[in-house]
Parts: structure tokens; C-alpha cells; sequence
């Protein structure tokens, strides 16, 4: 999940999962592992926004066994 915020100053933006700081940003294959609490917190100067959001996931894609083509 990307996480953006605007402010001005510009925020920082961080963004972990169940308390650990998410990998890069980039398109992959979603799998069930990928499911939990996600964080965004944007901070400047003035203080900080959280938003939380859960995130589920219901099906693979290739089902698990068989390959992509």
C-alpha cells in the first residue's frame, strides 16, 4: 500500500504493517501473507495524522500450485 499525504510543510510519510515498516513501493502479486493492520503516519512541523485501515485478502492469484502464464 502506497501512503501520501499533503501538507506544508510537505509531511513525511511512513507506513508499516502490524507494527513493521512496509517494503517499496512497486506492482507484485498479492497473497494472503499480505493481509493485517496497515499504518500510514504523516508528520511535519505542526504534527501528525495516523490513518489504519485492515486489509484482507481472499483469494490468490494463480491459485497456490499452479503457474501464471
Amino acid at each position: 500500500l502506497g501512503c501520501r499525504a499533503d501538507g506544508d510543510p510537505p509531511p513525511s510519510t511512513r507506513c508499516t504493517r502490524d507494527g513493521a515498516a512496509t517494503r517499496g513501493r512497486g506492482s507484485r502479486a498479492v497473497s494472503r501473507a499480505d493481509a493485517g493492520r496497515y499504518l500510514c503516519r504523516a508528520t511535519n512541523k505542526h504534527g501528525s495524522a495516523v490513518r489504519s485501515v485492515l486489509v484482507t485478502v481472499e483469494c490468490e492469484w494463480p491459485p497456490r500450485g499452479e503457474k501464471g502464464t
